[in-house]
């Protein structure tokens, strides 16, 4: 370093911000995103941003990282972290699983700074939301319920808000999902493939509806989310340089 100001870097400071459905389109993607792919989708009208995180034992090299939250933060998207499903033919759930699942979701986010305690909630706002993929199940039932239960609850605890994402095979009941959202600050969105007919149907109504075909959106594919309800989505949407150490020294050249 030559002439320049170096500074031991405290906490990063993030916001909370309200997804509002005039203000633009939200997504969800496996894509790992580069500032010009978050650049595009920003010009094609996205602002709401749905990324993944890792199972344990899995591999996040593909999932959301610290420099891709700060380079969609940087352009100003909202960034919402979602753990991925097991492949279908190990997705056998249960308060087990539930617990390890919500455990290792909630520290890989406060390992890329997505951390509830160091967020400004902006107009009486919630904290950030993680979320839980419940699709592919192989025992949709008592014990997946089982499964969403405890998470919902340990991810609740942790203070992040909780959202669920509905497959078709979930197994949850109108009445389940009831009991969920009665649990705390909870919004459920749903895929619009399959019958109607075989969806449960909580009382709050969803927050999301997923169209049923991926689609290629500025070159990115996507999941296109429809937003049903306002002022209720949260995601990490700022984050600000930390403040400089008032300690901070001019190194020698």
């Amino acid at each position: 370093m030559s002439g320049r100001m170096a500074s031991k870097k405290g906490p990063t400071m993030l916001v909370s911000k309200a997804v509002v459905a005039a203000e633009g389109l939200c997504i969800d993607t496996n894509t790992k995103l580069s500032s010009s792919e978050g650049q595009a989708l920003w010009d094609a009208g996205v602002r709401y941003i749905i990324r993944y995180v890792p199972l344990p034992g899995n591999s996040a090299g593909g999932d959301l990282d610290v420099g891709e939250l700060t380079r969609l933060t940087a352009i100003g998207h909202t960034v919402i972290p979602i753990q991925h499903p097991r492949s279908p033919q190990y997705n056998t759930l249960n308060a087990t699983t539930g617990l390890a699942d919500a455990q290792h979701a909630i520290n890989y986010c406060l390992s890329i700074d997505i951390d509830p305690s160091k967020v400004s909630v902006a107009n009486g706002g919630r904290p950030p939301a993680l979320g839980l993929d419940m699709e592919g199940l192989k025992n949709p039932g008592p014990d997946s319920f089982a499964h969403a239960k405890v998470w919902v609850t340990t991810v609740l605890a942790a203070g992040f808000s909780a959202l669920v994402y509905f497959g078709y095979d979930s197994g949850v009941t109108s009445a389940q999902a009831d009991e969920l959202t009665a649990l705390g600050a909870f919004v459920i969105f749903w895929c619009d493939a399959g019958p109607y007919n075989q969806r449960p149907a909580p009382s709050q109504r969803y927050t999301l509806k997923q169209h049923m075909q991926q689609s290629v959106l500025a070159g990115v594919n996507v999941d296109k989310d429809d937003i049903l309800q306002d002022n209720v989505l949260y995601g990490i949407a700022f984050a600000p340089d930390p403040t400089p150490d008032p300690d901070a020294t001019i190194q020698p050249a």
